[in-house]
């Protein structure tokens, strides 16, 4: 039985999330979701509007969005609302982050300029200026050999030295335009190189390929700069990519004294650019990705350690309002 959520005459807090249809969600796995039900518990009143619903004028940006009415995610009628009566706003649609992306980032921007609300999760200046492949690059003496290339003779040449190599497109997720390759097979591994960069059209990332994936690829969430949960992702035997929607499987872990090292390297940059809500990936203690878009997998530190990631971050973001 649906429980009807009690409005108040002063809510406490209004939120907004921005995000993928819900027809695309798993409603037992997805970490969005998860946040909406932790915000429903402080009584919060959350509405979800969807990218294509935002329009930008005078100033100030809106949103036609529908409030959520009930326990088991009913929504309300559609409604145009400005977006500084929210107090916190959500930017949660998954990449890829093309010029629609972008273009969104661009306009809450432009709010923000104006206006001093909503707080946003994250701020849209960082998410366009630190897309999830590229940002680790700041950190690189953590990373495994990385590079950014159209150039086949660089391509080339980095396969002759480390053998094994992943190849990656910039701006897609869940391991979409991912794939290893060897200098076994020189010219397989050119027209895998060559075929990312036509289909996607931009430059592809280069990147040491580390055996050690097969013990696992963790997911870190940090919230306001600090690690607040880590779950481990194992790959299927015989494949190398850990994501758990491609049948990589959750473990319990702990972070290594490196890998915390590698957390409070990038606290810094993630405070001052007002990215709140981040995971970052780190296999044999190198970090390989940054999501700064909509990082997952809290559901699964729940599930495995305990943890309530959802809970912590309202408790952290109702201190800052």
């Amino acid at each position: 039985m649906k429980k009807k959520i009690k409005n108040k005459k002063n809510p406490r807090i209004s939120v907004l999330f921005q995000m993928d249809s819900f027809d695309n969600l798993d409603f037992d796995t997805d970490t969005t979701l998860n946040l909406i039900q932790e915000a429903l518990k402080i009584n919060a009143d959350v509405w979800v509007g969807y990218p294509k619903k935002l329009t930008y004028s005078d100033g100030k940006a809106s949103i036609t969005a529908q409030k959520i009415v009930s326990s088991d995610l009913s929504f309300g009628k559609p409604k145009n609302l400005k977006i500084n009566e929210f107090d916190f706003y959500f930017i949660r649609q998954d990449p890829p982050f093309n010029m629609s992306y972008l273009t969104n980032c661009y306009l809450l921007e432009l709010h923000k300029s104006f206006n001093k609300k909503p707080f946003f999760v994250n701020d849209p200046s960082a998410i366009k200026n630190f897309t999830e492949k590229i940002f680790p690059l700041f950190f690189s003496e953590h990373m495994p050999k990385s590079l950014v290339t159209e150039d086949e003779m660089i391509f080339l040449k980095m396969l002759r030295k480390h053998k094994y190599l992943v190849i990656k497109t910039l701006y897609n997720k869940g391991g979409e335009g991912v794939v290893k390759v060897s200098d076994e097979n020189e010219k397989k591994a050119i027209k895998e190189f060559n075929n990312i960069k036509k289909r996607y059209s931009v430059p592809v990332v280069v990147q040491e390929f580390l055996d050690e994936v097969v013990y696992g690829d963790k997911r870190v969430i940090l919230i306001d700069g600090k690690a607040a949960g880590v779950i481990n992702r194992i790959p299927k035997k015989g494949q190398f990519k850990a994501n758990l929607h491609l049948g990589g499987e959750a473990k319990k872990t702990i972070l290594t004294k490196k890998e915390k090292k590698i957390c409070m390297v990038i606290k810094k940059t993630l405070k001052r650019e007002k990215l709140f809500f981040v995971g970052i990936d780190i296999i044999n203690e190198k970090l390989t990705e940054i999501n700064v878009t909509s990082p997952t997998g809290i559901v699964q530190i729940q599930e495995h350690s305990g943890i309530n990631i959802a809970k912590h971050l309202w408790t952290k973001l109702l201190k800052i309002k």
